[in-house]
C-alpha cells in the first residue's frame, strides 16, 4: 500500500451476520449493523478554539476539576466508501497518552474528510 493507492475496508471488519470474517464487532453491534467503522482524526485549532468559547468548556467535571478540550473527533467510514491513502505508514497521537502507531491516513473521496484508522482494516480495492 502507498501513497495514492485507493483502498476500501476489508471484509475483517465486520461479522459473519452482516458480510465479514469476524465472530464479534469491531466496535458495537450498531456500527456492524450499519456496515461502519468509526475512525478518528486530530482536531483542528479553529474547533479547539470553538470549544474555548461555547458553555461546553465552562465549570468543572465530576471529579470537581477544569475540564479539558477534546483531543479527536471521530469519523464514520461506509463499508462501500472510496478512500485515497495519504500516509500508508505513520503513528498518530488521537489522545492524551502516546502516539498509536501502525496506522493509516485515508482520504474518503465521499465525505471529503481525512481520518486515520488500523492498516490491517483496508485492502486495495
Amino acid at each position: 500500500m502507498r501513497k495514492g493507492d485507493l483502498v476500501k475496508l476489508s471484509k475483517s471488519c465486520f461479522t459473519t451476520r452482516n458480510g465479514g470474517t469476524r465472530d464479534y464487532p469491531l466496535s458495537n453491534h450498531d456500527c456492524d449493523g450499519r456496515r461502519v467503522v468509526m475512525t478518528h482524526r486530530p482536531v483542528t485549532e479553529s474547533e479547539r478554539a470553538e470549544w474555548r468559547n461555547s458553555d461546553a468548556s465552562k465549570g468543572m467535571n465530576s471529579a470537581g476539576e477544569t475540564k479539558l478540550p477534546p483531543t479527536c473527533v471521530g469519523v464514520e467510514i461506509h463499508a462501500d466508501d472510496n478512500l485515497i491513502v495519504e500516509r500508508s505508514r505513520c503513528r498518530v497521537r488521537l489522545g492524551w497518552g502516546n502516539a498509536t502507531p501502525g496506522m493509516v491516513k485515508v482520504f474518503n473521496a465521499r465525505t471529503g474528510e481525512s481520518s486515520y484508522l488500523k492498516r490491517g482494516l483496508v485492502i486495495p480495492a
